[in-house]
Order: C-alpha cells, then structure tokens, then sequence
C-alpha cells in the first residue's frame, strides 16, 4: 500500500472534493425523508466516471439555490437543463426535444421532491415552463 505523501493533510471530517461540498451543501436543507432516493437516484452515480461531471454539476447548481426562486420558470428551466446534462450524457437528445420527453418531466418533479420537499408544481405547470425553451 502506497501513501501519497504529497497530498495535503485534512482536517478530520473535511470533505475531500467538490462534489462532497456540494452534497454536504444540499444536506442542510434537503428533507431528511428523501436522504435514501437522493443516495440511490443521484449521489450513487459518483462511482461511474461518465456521469461524474454532469452529477457534479448538477448538485452544484441545486447547492446553489436551497429554495424556491421568485422567478419559477428561470427555476424550472435552469433545473431542467442541468438534469437533461445529467440523464443525457451522450447528448443524444436536442434541448427541444427534452423537453418533450415525459421521463425527463416526471425526473424533474422527483428531483423538486426529494431535494426540496416541493410538491406544489404541476407537470402541466412543468410543461408550460418548458414550452419557453421549445420557443427559443
């Protein structure tokens, strides 16, 4: 067993990487109920190396907002775009069309659940927002 002697020396509980301060970051306010779905649908992708940068992005952004914004379409669409990154690693489908696809709308009402415990929006309200996109 070989040490790296030249890794810098951490503080005892430190996270190590990004992604750990990300998700120590989106436990603080994440609803406790949904711990074992974020381990099992998210964090759990952290062991195959393609989706570790789409996953390291997403729980970054989702760091970065721990509640519901004003404006919900920029919510909405922001979310929407980092989980077709994640989902769609091999970027087989265009943003028009992911936003048409019913998996990729019922992944994002689970994501809005499990990660802030909000079960107010709609797929239809979903829809709506995303149809801006299809616009653009």
């Amino acid at each position: 067993m070989a040490l790296n002697i030249f890794k810098p020396k951490r503080k005892r509980g430190e996270p190590d990487d990004d992604l750990q301060v990300a998700i120590a970051g989106i436990e603080k306010f994440a609803p406790r109920m949904y711990l074992q779905e974020r381990e099992m649908y998210y964090y759990n992708y952290r062991q195959i190396n393609k989706y570790l940068g789409p996953l390291r992005d997403l729980l970054i952004y989702i760091s970065g907002r721990p509640k519901k914004e004003a404006h919900e379409n920029l919510f909405v669409q922001g979310h929407f775009k980092m989980l077709k990154h994640f989902y769609d690693v091999n970027d087989k489908l265009s943003l028009k069309e992911a936003t048409l696809d019913n998996s990729l709308i019922i992944r994002l009402l689970q994501l809005f659940k499990m990660f802030y415990g909000e079960g107010s929006f709609t797929k239809t309200e979903i829809e709506a927002y995303l149809k801006n996109i299809r616009e653009t």
